[in-house]
């Protein structure tokens, strides 16, 4: 993560070339800060900057940047690159990865499953971390060995924005974006054959209607092949933007999502995934849940959350739930799951989230808001209960699983039968339909 203090020394640097160079280069430099808030506290930025840091710091620092500034020149050459005779062979491929904190959670990690299973077909991968110059490589080298061993010959580039160029990057097969922001670096990357989105998610809807959503939602229409992560999101995109691709629905890790073996609680466990940094999961229509729950069952239920750290005394809710944060492993998550009787998680974009998946696999009774983009999968009755999103609603589904024990079961069992352990009918779709393209 770019933090405060980093931001602090490059901007000090800079300072020393002189007022209009590090004004320049500060700007296209801050906006791998992805909006954090913490810029506006910076001493070494300009004062125009430091003003408009404000609430309108995001849009005002994402405009600023020469990234963004694509023409109808830089469409035509990337699209130039798409029409171009298939590479008779796949030998080579450059991802484009945000960096990342945590490699073993969510979306990063289905990427480096893909990554490492190009690997196995005897792919040279390059991985460029485009967003956070001041990386210990070293060390995420190691994380990502630890992982996936096959990727130790993995070509690891940290990319500093404000000084390299995407146009001096070496050549390859195929290239791969990976997030909203890294197509903007694979538009101007026109030194390969074949170019793709890793899409897992509706991205767009992460910003509120405006300058961030717009900048995101024009990536759909630059032209390259999704790889999409459920058919409910490709489907989406397709119809929406035009965006041609493949899809593939994730498995889960049989090593930590499996069902229990244990005496049955005393008290039924409730989960709810609490991201409140996260709109799309609702979290404030979560918290009214778990205040109605607990109003109506009181002792008769256990209500657990995980997914961020936040304050249950601000919500009245201190010393009434066990509130875990955020997880340090895989392997804690599954075993929390495994402890649950019924779990229920808000998706309010056209990705159902992981949760759904690993409630499933663990034997968790699940219950979700109604998402048209998601009803691929959820199943009313059958796999789950899907609610309308409002709080009394969801509760009262979840009232269903807590007061009929049959129903509980039938819905365990049923999610239990819809998921999928295996991965690698998944990794062999995306590498044949990539593969197969030049037939």
């Amino acid at each position: 993560m770019i933090t405060r203090e980093r931001l602090d020394r490059a901007a000090w640097s800079l300072k020393k070339e002189g007022p209009r160079a590090f004004a320049k280069k500060v700007i296209r430099f801050i906006p791998w800060a992805i909006g954090r808030t913490h810029v506006k506290y910076s001493p070494y930025l300009p004062k125009p900057l430091r003003a408009a840091a404000g609430k309108y710091a995001s849009d005002y620092i994402y405009l600023s940047n020469p990234l963004f500034d694509i023409t109808s020149n830089d469409l035509r050459k990337s699209l130039e690159v798409q029409k171009q005779p298939e590479p008779k062979e796949i030998s080579s491929a450059t991802w484009f990865v945000p960096y990342f904190d945590h490699l073993s959670f969510g979306g990063i990690y289905t990427i480096f499953r893909f990554i490492n299973h190009f690997g196995e077909q005897g792919v040279r991968n390059r991985i460029i971390i485009y967003d956070n110059p001041h990386v210990d490589s070293q060390a995420m080298k190691a994380e990502i060995q630890k992982a996936f061993p096959n990727l130790a010959d993995a070509e690891l580039v940290i990319f500093n924005p404000t000084f390299d160029r995407v146009e001096d990057l070496p050549s390859t097969d195929i290239a791969v974006c990976t997030f909203w922001v890294s197509a903007y670096f694979l538009l101007r990357f026109n030194q390969t054959k074949r170019k793709y989105y890793f899409i897992q998610d509706y991205e767009p809807l992460f910003y509120e209607g405006g300058s961030m959503s717009a900048l995101a939602e024009s990536t759909y229409r630059f032209g390259f092949r999704g790889i999409v992560n459920t058919p409910g999101l490709l489907r989406a995109v397709n119809l929406r933007h035009g965006l041609e691709g493949v899809s593939f629905t994730p498995a889960v890790d049989p090593r930590y999502y499996y069902p229990p073996q244990r005496e049955p609680n005393k008290r039924l466990r409730v989960f709810f995934y609490a991201r409140p940094n996260n709109p799309r999961n609702a979290f404030n229509l979560g918290i009214l849940i778990i205040s109605i729950l607990l109003k109506k069952y009181g002792k008769k239920i256990e209500i657990v959350t995980a997914g961020a750290e936040w304050s249950e005394k601000g919500f009245d809710l201190k010393g009434k739930i066990t509130n875990l944060g955020l997880l340090n492993s895989l392997q804690e998550v599954g075993d929390l799951y495994r402890s649950c009787d019924i779990g229920f998680v808000y998706m309010l974009s056209k990705h159902p989230s992981y949760q759904p998946f690993e409630f499933m696999a663990s034997g968790v009774a699940t219950v979700t808001n109604n998402n048209e983009d998601n009803l691929w999968f959820l199943k009313d009755g059958t796999n789950c209960l899907v609610a309308e999103p409002s709080p009394m609603a969801m509760a009262e589904k979840i009232g269903w699983l807590i007061e009929n024990d049959k129903l509980r079961a039938k819905i365990q069992r049923g999610g239990y039968k819809t998921v999928s352990n295996d991965w690698q009918p998944e990794l062999e779709r995306i590498w044949n339909d990539v593969k197969l393209a030049k037939d």
